[in-house]
């Protein structure tokens, strides 16, 4: 995820805590701003929740059975989060892909957290569509700012804004 964008500032200048590690781009177990559903101003959170029995760190979930899955089922339900960013990473091989808002706004990855040692992130995926299909199967479920509060709050529209492809892309490089 890259963090470098005038709205993302902002998001950071209003946090209430002290950055834990101030980055452009944020890579999988260090931490970034969330929006949760019981707290106007962003907090921040993981990125990555450790696996069942000690493994691998989950960074994704896919969107289509998030909320059958037992291991996610529970925390989608219940804690879902939005992760602001200016653009985000896909990878082809060894190359990575920059893919940024067509309309130069900041983007919300749709995701949802759980308390481990703290309160970590997951960004929930869905098979990819142009331009993301040219380099990688999946991409992040994107929301639109304006749908971000109703994400947080209404399950039901939750599980039906994953799949809508409302916010349009543009490859940076």
């Amino acid at each position: 995820m890259d963090m470098g964008h005038k709205e993302i500032a902002e998001i950071y200048r209003n946090l209430q805590e002290t950055p834990p590690l101030l980055r452009l781009d944020v890579y999988p177990s260090q931490f970034a701003p969330v929006f949760v559903a019981d707290s106007p101003l962003p907090q921040y959170a993981q990125w990555g929740f450790d696996g069942p029995y000690g493994k691998q760190l989950l960074i994704n979930a896919r969107a289509e059975t998030v909320d059958r899955k037992p291991f996610f089922a529970a925390d989608f339900a219940r804690r879902r989060c939005a992760i602001p960013c200016s653009a985000f990473y896909e990878w082809e091989e060894k190359d990575k892909h920059l893919f940024a808002s067509a309309k130069g706004e900041a983007l919300y990855l749709a995701g949802f957290c759980k308390e481990q040692d703290n309160e970590r992130f997951v960004v929930l995926t869905k098979p990819a569509a142009p331009p993301v299909d040219k380099y990688h199967c999946r991409v992040p479920a994107l929301l639109d700012k304006a749908d971000v509060a109703e994400y947080l709050c209404d399950e039901r529209f939750a599980l039906e804004a994953l799949f809508y492809d409302n916010v349009e892309l543009t490859t940076v490089y």
